[in-house]
């Protein structure tokens, strides 16, 4: 499908899903200019995933009709729009929450290879950092931890590095550094730890169990 017809098949849906009107901001040139350049981008990150679900034979590809693809697409687009038109912006965040059931906000830090794998009920926290190859599965959440009666101002926030797959029903909270090729288990609840490279994650804080992890998990982005 050209670029021109997924624009205006985006178009329509965060027209439909916006509670207010929108429909000619999308009409700008450097608005229609910025989405041409990041579905590029997209593609061409995808292209670099060896899995059917973002390419074949080579070739990356976005399908609207994928929700984990409508995410990416959505993230990548309303932070590049933010400074050009913000209120664009906070219309296809509202729509991709809407449509995919995931709280991903623009300001957010994140390396690219976005891996969302049926992310419904993630909240991911937009001041914590997020290296390359972050793959996000249902129900993980990411967050501050603060202090009762300190401002959110003095919280802090998690710094995820590269190739980190966060399962299903997961959580990360607080001063907490997870390092390179890590994957924390389903159900894990991590809060103001140092997680080492290299390893698979059990349990919850203050009783994690690490074992070393026996694959890379970046080897499926092909660079």
């Amino acid at each position: 499908m050209q670029i021109t017809d997924q624009f205006n098949a985006f178009k329509a849906v965060v027209i439909a899903d916006y509670p207010y009107e929108v429909g000619d901001a999308f009409n700008k040139s450097v608005v229609i200019d910025c989405f041409a350049d990041t579905y590029s981008e997209v593609v061409r990150q995808h292209s670099k995933i060896q899995n059917n679900y973002f390419s074949r034979n080579g070739e990356g590809y976005i399908n609207l009709a994928y929700l984990d693809h409508f995410l990416i697409l959505c993230l990548r687009l309303s932070k590049a729009l933010v400074s050009v038109d913000q209120s664009l912006a906070d219309a296809i965040y509202y729509s991709c929450r809407v449509r995919t059931s995931t709280d991903v906000y623009y300001r957010i830090e994140i390396g690219d290879y976005f891996m969302p794998s049926h992310p419904i009920g993630a909240v991911v926290d937009s001041k914590a950092t997020y290296g390359k190859g972050f793959r996000l599965y249902n129900g993980v959440h990411v967050g501050p931890h603060g202090i009762v009666g300190q401002h959110f101002s003095e919280w802090v926030h998690p710094v995820i590095g590269d190739g980190v797959n966060a399962c299903a029903n997961s959580s990360i909270y607080g001063k907490t550094v997870i390092g390179n090729n890590v994957t924390i288990s389903p159900g894990s609840t991590i809060i103001n730890e140092s997680i080492p490279d290299n390893c698979v994650v059990f349990g919850s804080t203050p009783e994690l169990k690490v074992i070393p992890n026996k694959f890379n998990n970046l080897d499926i982005i092909s660079t």
